[in-house]
């Protein structure tokens, strides 16, 4: 069997291994070693230090798998959230609430049931026109007030999957202050 000159890559001690070696163990130090063969060299390399970066490499993957994750959750938030939008009349965006929508149909219905009391009094046919203008400010604060719930629910129901995935990944990393967790928490809205 023909062996071959290695030292050790912890202690440094010389070892005399067979040429079909892979892995081998230093009689000085006790270290684990892997034995690589390049072309006509012969090197070793610590296992530990192997295991690490396979290690690394391994909560590298992890955390680019959250990150794209909660990237991907937050540009479909981003999306959904647009379909919520309503444009003003000068081009600017706003979200639906409750409150602006029944406090605009109380005035509407207000207005409308005093448009018919007033019309009722000149010209009793003029009346139809301030109830079927009370009916679609009605109509219209209801069809609003539904989809601000809707909006309402489904920010929730982002907020709580963004909240998951943020636990999710702390519980994968147990613990490691990261900046993209911070990131992460920064950009909830």
């Amino acid at each position: 069997m023909k062996l071959i000159s290695l030292s050790c890559n912890h202690c440094g001690a010389p070892l005399d291994v067979p040429k079909s070696a892979r892995f081998v163990t230093c009689g000085y130090c006790d270290a684990r070693l892997a034995v690589h063969h390049t072309g006509s060299t012969y090197s070793t390399e610590l296992l530990e230090d192997i295991k690490q970066t396979t290690e690394t490499l391994v909560r590298d993957v992890e955390k680019l798998k959250g990150d794209s994750e909660l990237d991907r959750l937050d540009r479909q938030w981003e999306r959904e959230r647009a379909q919520f939008m309503t444009t003003g009349k000068d081009g600017s965006q706003s979200l639906p609430s409750k409150a602006p929508i029944v406090l605009g149909t109380g005035c509407v219905a207000v207005f409308g049931v005093f448009w018919t009391i007033l019309a009722a009094s000149m010209f009793p046919p003029m009346a139809l026109f301030g109830i079927v203008f009370v009916i679609f400010a009605v109509g219209g604060g209801i069809i609003g007030c539904k989809k601000a719930d809707r909006y309402q629910q489904a920010k929730k129901q982002y907020h709580e999957r963004r909240r998951d995935l943020i636990a999710n990944s702390k519980g994968e990393k147990s613990g490691s202050s990261d900046g993209s967790v911070r990131r992460a928490q920064r950009k909830v809205f």
